[in-house]
């Protein structure tokens, strides 16, 4: 089986500086520049000077506006041949569509996100619209990764929360993933169930979790980036999705206004652990230490629609064995939402 892994990676200050040189040290010198809306105001002189230093060309400029996948796709098709490789700098979106435009054109992306909400940075999945409607798509892992760690300081803070939540929440996924094996036989990738967990222990034994400290973004980007590859390495989500993943999915479906996609399941990644018991005091230790809790504290999730969601998240995957399916782990998670008073301290009650 083979694997594409990045062949590039800067996750360091001032790495939005060097971008042209690392485009003219891959030999790409003629790009499509993808910005995610609103990122060019705010970070066009830096890169334009950084690339015409390198002598390299914008072939095409695109801002990632529309991610329906007919739209992102005739956009592709037309693109000119002359062009090398894909440039998407911004959100989520953006690194999306710039997955979905490099992989249609059998083109290297260089994944420049601005932010660090989850790890679809690097993962080889593309998240896009049918019609509308919310759809995940396989493609390549990004040629390059690179994370500009002043920048990060930059972004909202929900984002960097959001982003430790879908980093801590590998510790549940993997335990689910163990647990479908011994209960229905599924097959689990070894090596890639540990670099998932990995990348989750690295951030949880980092000492000094202060978003003002550059190492430890650095930590958090680096950790969310193998993150993502241990998916390509399984060929599957099971690494870096489980139980928590089901909830999250479901409260986007039932919320009336949803959170981040990070903060989501770094809830209920707390949640599930009550139930998967072993994870409880790694998540626990997660969620206090770095600063998580209380700011979801500040910023809960709506109670009624967390139980709503809990109650649906078994329906949401076919065939995806997790301790939800357990007999009466529904109940008893809907019990914990009560009784437990860290995670009823990260709901709140609407009226």
């Amino acid at each position: 089986m083979e694997i594409s892994v990045p062949s590039l990676v800067r996750i360091k200050p001032k790495a939005l500086y060097k971008i042209g040189k690392y485009l003219r040290d891959e030999d790409n010198r003629r790009i499509v520049l993808l910005w995610g809306e609103g990122i060019a105001d705010l970070l066009r002189p830096t890169v334009e000077v950084s690339l015409l230093s390198a002598e390299v060309e914008v072939v095409v400029e695109l801002t990632a506006t529309n991610s329906e996948v007919e739209d992102i796709f005739r956009t592709a098709v037309e693109l000119p041949s002359s062009v090398e490789a894909v440039v998407a700098i911004g959100g989520g979106k953006a690194i999306d569509i710039g997955k979905y435009l490099a992989f249609v054109k059998r083109l290297p992306l260089f994944s420049v996100p601005t932010a660090i909400s989850n790890d679809g940075f690097c993962s080889p999945m593309a998240s896009l619209l049918v019609r509308g409607k919310k759809t995940s798509f396989r493609v390549e892992l990004p040629q390059a990764v690179i994370v500009d760690t002043e920048v990060l300081q930059r972004a909202p803070i929900r984002f960097l929360y959001s982003g430790m939540g879908d980093l801590f929440c590998k510790i549940t996924s993997v335990y689910d993933w163990k647990l479908a094996y011994r209960k229905t036989r599924e097959a689990v990738n070894d090596f890639a169930a540990n670099m998932a967990r990995s990348a989750a222990d690295t951030f949880l034994y980092y000492d000094d979790k202060n978003l003002q400290n550059p190492d430890f973004l650095r930590v958090i980007a680096t950790s969310l980036m193998m993150s993502g590859i241990a998916m390509e390495v399984a060929r599957s989500s099971r690494p870096a999705s489980g139980s928590e993943h089901l909830i999250s999915h479901a409260y986007d479906r039932v919320a009336k206004q949803p959170s981040l996609h990070g903060l989501q399941v770094g809830v209920a990644s707390y949640a599930v652990s009550l139930l998967q018991e072993k994870t409880r005091p790694l998540i626990r230790k997660a969620i206090e230490e770095s600063g998580f809790l209380e700011f979801m504290r500040e910023n809960p999730l709506s109670r009624g629609d967390f139980r709503e969601a809990v109650k649906l998240a078994p329906q949401m995957k076919e065939n995806y064995y997790t301790i939800l399916s357990e007999k009466g782990s529904v109940e008893q998670l809907l019990e914990y939402i009560d009784e437990d008073e860290i995670l009823s301290s990260m709901l709140r009650d609407e009226g």
